[in-house]
């Protein structure tokens, strides 16, 4: 190979790419020469003429913010926009003449976006551990539901079982409960039957006794009433008797003594 050769294989060489290693970042493709000087920012407002009879502005807060945004799934987030925020403004202009150039240049956006897309695109392990985070994240939720719908079964099945069980204990209790109350109801009333015919049966008896007291106390009053007025009847007529008896007497001995008055009233 001659010289001529040998130097045009090396230059061939120099101007192929090197193959980046996986897992390295892509180096960015070299960006198209904006136009201007380098150092030009990329949002540039120009007003080269600028004419204006009467400007009154007043303003009593001002906030302005300038910003990008671009997005590419989770690992790159731009902002692009501008926020101002006024407040208590009056602003009166008279008389405005004016020339603007506003230029926004988006260079250095696309080649960042471009330089994340070629590091997908030769390492395509990031997507697939983004979307294995995901499926980890729905295997979770979907074990996560199944745990609870099955402990939400077991505590409906053991809440069931309970309440069956209290049930039966309750209906258990409650016919002892209705039993013991049965039998102590026949009971007191067997008692309560048995103390009413034997209180009756001691009133009879004690009816009976005080009827019969009273009959033989009667009896004995009217025998006692009976001898006493016959004792009466008998008092009575010994009296009589006697006071008979002592009036014939008197009379018998009053009968002479008045004879003998009489005779000796007699005129002679």
């Amino acid at each position: 190979m001659t010289e001529h050769g040998y130097a045009e294989d090396e230059a061939a060489r120099e101007e192929e790419p090197e193959e980046p290693i996986e897992g390295e970042l892509a180096e960015p493709a070299p960006p198209s020469p904006p136009a201007g000087t380098p150092d030009e920012p990329d949002v540039h407002l120009d007003v080269p003429q600028l004419h204006v009879d009467e400007i009154n502005l007043q303003v009593e807060k001002l906030r302005a913010k300038v910003s990008l945004q671009a997005e590419v799934l989770s690992l790159l987030k731009l902002n692009v926009g501008a926020d101002v925020e006024l407040s208590g403004v009056e602003l009166d202009i008279k008389g405005v003449d004016a020339q603007a150039l506003l230029n926004v240049r988006l260079d250095n956006v696309a080649a960042i976006i471009g330089r994340v897309l070629a590091t997908i695109d030769r390492n395509p392990q990031i997507l697939e551990q983004i979307t294995s985070g995901l499926g980890a994240t729905a295997e979770n939720l979907g074990e996560g539901a199944g745990k609870a719908v099955g402990e939400l079964g077991e505590g409906a099945g053991e809440a069931v079982e309970e309440t069956g069980k209290g049930a039966r204990k309750a209906v258990e209790g409650v016919g002892e409960g209705a039993g013991k109350a049965v039998e102590e109801v026949g009971g007191s009333a067997g008692e309560a039957v048995e103390e009413a015919g034997d209180t009756v049966s001691y009133a009879g008896e004690e009816a009976g006794d005080t009827a019969s007291e009273a009959v033989g106390s009667a009896g004995r009053t009217a025998r006692r009433t009976a001898e006493v007025g016959s004792s009466g009847r008998t008092a009575r007529r010994g009296a009589r008797h006697e006071g008979g008896s002592r009036a014939e007497r008197v009379a018998r001995k009053a009968k002479p003594a008045a004879a003998r008055r009489h005779r000796r009233e007699e005129p002679p």
